[in-house]
């Protein structure tokens, strides 16, 4: 429990930051990125993520495990199918704690060093009998950056209201996270395929930069 308390405890340092949310964003060149392989453009994000088409604007609330977590995701106005990229890691995760399994992480777009990334973190809860209930918001979605083959997908998260519980006795873990005390900033990279799919490459959380 200690060594897991720790790891969900410093989720945010050593990691940088690469932009904030409501600040000026830095110019960021994602890893890999240049012209299209061929010289020919490349496709339409909506045919790349996931084989669907962009989101509709306005906020979504999913319910997680009947009523045992709410995810409040607020879509900004023609929102870019990549956003898809971080809202469908995070739902995806948190179904994995709510339920106790990482079956939900199957599905997702993920390069290798991500899947180890999204599986250890999953682990870190599950295999210490830990879960979460409670209401979460998902917000200020954003491309951060879109060179070539690579993108950077920034959002704020609120946890706030989400309490990390033990599945056995449903009692609160003490000390809960730092993470659900206030809202930070994740940030998804993420690399097009020779197939055309978009796939998360690597997360970056950040402690600062959000608000409510």
């Amino acid at each position: 429990m200690r060594r897991v308390m720790a790891v969900l405890g410093t989720i945010g340092l050593g990691v940088t930051v690469l932009a904030g949310c409501g600040q000026a964003e830095r110019p960021y060149t994602p890893q890999e990125a240049g012209p299209p392989a061929n010289g020919q453009p490349a496709p339409s994000p909506s045919k790349s993520v996931s084989g669907t088409a962009a989101p509709a604007s306005g906020p979504e609330t999913l319910r997680i495990g009947g009523d045992k977590l709410q995810v409040r995701i607020e879509w900004p106005d023609d929102p870019d199918p990549l956003l898809k990229l971080i809202t469908g890691y995070y739902v995806a995760s948190r179904k994995a704690l709510v339920s106790g399994s990482d079956r939900y992480l199957k599905d997702l777009d993920l390069e290798l060093t991500a899947v180890r990334e999204a599986y250890d973190w999953v682990h870190g809860y599950t295999e210490e009998d830990m879960t979460v209930r409670g209401a979460a918001r998902v917000y200020n979605l954003r491309v951060a950056a879109l060179v070539g083959k690579g993108a950077q997908v920034n959002a704020c998260v609120d946890e706030s209201e989400v309490r990390v519980l033990s599945a056995r006795t449903g009692e609160a873990v003490e000390p809960q996270p730092a993470f659900v005390r206030e809202p930070y900033l994740q940030s998804v990279l993420a690399h097009r395929g020779d197939d055309g799919v978009w796939r998360i490459r690597s997360f970056s959380y950040g402690e600062k930069g959000c608000t409510r």
